[in-house]
């Protein structure tokens, strides 16, 4: 493909995914290449053009592509957008989901596909996480709510339980779908287990390691603290407990090393930050 050709079938919001806000002059986003805590990258309505807020930079989507990869090369650009599926996807009209709409309503539609969409991978790079160790746990979660023509749909970072149930987050909320549960992943054979309350913060730990090197145990509530006790008591190596540095996580340690007297809590080296995901974002770029 020529420049013509790709900025004929690709607009920066089939690259970008999902924007953190809809506004009169089009979409705000997160910019994917910097810690962007306020959205700043302005995307037209058609999604043909951009314009970083914060450095005056704007452009197409080629521009947009080797910006978000730090690269001039033409190839790569062509690589990274050739992963995208084009209008795959059309964006709800209000910034925030419904809450209340949404515990009155059955899906619709709820699928669970492999980790593909430019927004997730966005949100992620933004949260620190490495994007290959994500996959590896990781799918994407398409649901909607009603029966729509358009084929509409809402999407998500999706994290399986051990009962079937999914934990979904992205840049706007944190849901679930029943059954609520821990879930395990006991793959590393005599390696240590890490518990975690969630599981951006067991990819979180998994970034820092520089890889998968432990086994792990995420929660995904605190209430599922009992359920990880039972699995561990049967557990013969070492346990390490990295729950949130706040009160209700260091309760929750407290009682499951009350059941657990040879578990060692590692929460402390990430203080004095809430959690690691936290500790990872405030220290990614030192």
């Amino acid at each position: 493909m020529n420049i013509q050709q790709i900025k004929e079938k690709y607009t920066c919001l089939d690259y970008l995914g999902k924007p953190a806000k809809k506004v009169a002059h089009g979409y705000l986003y997160h910019a994917p290449w910097r810690e962007d805590k306020h959205p700043s990258l302005s995307v037209t309505p058609d999604g043909r053009g951009w314009h970083d807020l914060a450095t005056g930079a704007k452009g197409s989507v080629i521009d947009l592509v080797m910006t978000h990869l730090n690269t001039r090369n033409f190839r790569r650009v062509i690589e990274e957008l050739e992963k995208v599926r084009p209008d795959s996807f059309s964006f709800p009209q209000s910034n925030t989901f419904d809450g209340e709409k949404e515990k009155g309503l059955e899906y619709t539609r709820f699928e669970l596909v492999p980790l593909q969409s430019q927004g997730l991978y966005a949100y992620l790079y933004k949260r620190g996480i490495n994007i290959e160790i994500a996959k590896q746990f990781l799918q994407e979660a398409r649901y909607s709510y009603k029966q729509t023509d358009d084929g509409t749909y809402i999407y998500t970072l999706a994290y399986q339980n051990d009962k079937g149930g999914v934990e979904m987050r992205n840049s706007i909320k944190k849901h679930s779908k029943a059954p609520k549960g821990i879930t395990t992943h006991f793959d590393r054979g005599n390696a240590p287990v890490v518990v975690f309350e969630g599981f951006m913060d067991m990819l979180s730990f998994a970034t820092l390691c520089g890889g998968v090197k432990h086994n792990y145990i995420v929660l995904n509530s605190i209430v599922n603290k009992q359920t990880a006790v039972d699995v561990l008591r049967e557990y013969d190596n070492t346990i390490y407990l990295c729950l949130d540095n706040d009160n209700a996580g260091r309760e929750t340690t407290r009682r499951m090393m009350e059941q657990l007297p040879a578990a060692v809590d590692i929460s402390c080296r990430f203080a004095p930050y809430k959690d690691v995901n936290d500790y990872l974002c405030r220290n990614m770029h030192s």
